[in-house]
């Protein structure tokens, strides 16, 4: 147990960085025992330990810097995903859900302003699905526009044409 003790402390002191200031000693017993110490006992001879390996960092690599010009922003497009052009929509109660992709990603900067027969419906909103109610019976066309943080329409989907159908009660005369 004693060796083990004595091979760790003298481990320890080649791993410190402190080590050069350490000194150990070192002494056998007569039973063959290694006991090592840090400071000097009767019959303990002083250990010459090697130096400790260093090795200087090397320093962090410079940045490759190109001179290419920025490059521009694609266009932001816009399209109505849901309904898809030439829909029937059957709903008694005029509902209709629309839903909008845009190619900027989600972000609160942008607002979407929907377009139902070429005039806003509500006001602009950061979402890309709308629910419309109360809608006349028959043909209604919906566009969508992406709009920047004042107002500025950055892009317009292509127009999509619904149909919506109702149930009516006609009696036979």
């Amino acid at each position: 147990m004693k060796y083990l003790i004595g091979l760790l402390l003298i481990c320890y002191a080649m791993i410190s960085s402190q080590s050069a200031a350490f000194t150990v000693y070192k002494k056998v017993n007569k039973d063959g025992t290694v006991v090592y110490s840090d400071k000097p006992f009767p019959g303990a001879k002083k250990v010459n330990l090697p130096p400790i390996n260093t090795r200087k960092t090397q320093p962090l690599p410079t940045p490759i810097t190109t001179d290419k010009p920025p490059q521009k922003e694609k266009a932001a497009t816009i399209a109505i995903l849901s309904p898809t052009n030439g829909d029937s929509i059957r709903s008694n109660g005029g509902e209709l859900t629309v839903t909008v992709g845009t190619s900027l990603s989600a972000d609160s900067r942008y607002k979407i302003q929907l377009l139902i027969n070429d005039k806003p419906h509500g006001l602009p909103a950061k979402t890309n699905t709308f629910t419309l109610k109360e809608l006349d019976r028959g043909i209604i066309k919906i566009k969508a526009q992406l709009q920047g943080r004042r107002g500025k329409v950055l892009a317009t989907s292509s127009e999509t044409v619904v149909y919506m159908h109702k149930a009516s009660i006609n009696r036979a005369r």
